[in-house]
């Protein structure tokens, strides 16, 4: 009987560990997800602000960089309004068993 107590000790351990490891993987992707939204939405209200300047694009791009996100621009321009169409391509890499998760947040400036 005490080695049944043992193991069934042992296999408890590994469920709650491997369900605690899912509990904060889940809770830093989300975390992680909302830090990139927030700073997509800083980013199209900035350019927004300053009429899409070229020097403005860049410091967002290159911030863009500094937070490890992919930022890509398309400025449209007709009848005299500027449309711009914003991409912003970053990676998740899950602790312990790193594998990588792409996600894409994509939307217009206007």
């Amino acid at each position: 009987m005490k080695t049944f107590g043992i193991v069934s000790h042992f296999v408890l351990y590994l469920f709650l560990m491997l369900l605690m490891w899912v509990g904060v993987a889940y809770v830093s992707q989300n975390i992680y997800y909302s830090n990139a939204c927030r700073f997509y939405r800083n980013v199209v209200t900035r350019m927004e602000e300053q009429d899409y300047d070229s020097a403005v694009l860049e410091e967002c791009r290159q911030a863009a960089k500094d937070n490890g996100y992919i930022l890509t621009v398309d400025l449209y321009e007709r009848e005299g309004k500027k449309t711009a169409k914003v991409v912003m391509d970053m990676i998740y890499v899950f602790p312990i068993i790193q594998e990588e998760r792409h996600y894409t947040i994509e939307g217009y400036a206007r």
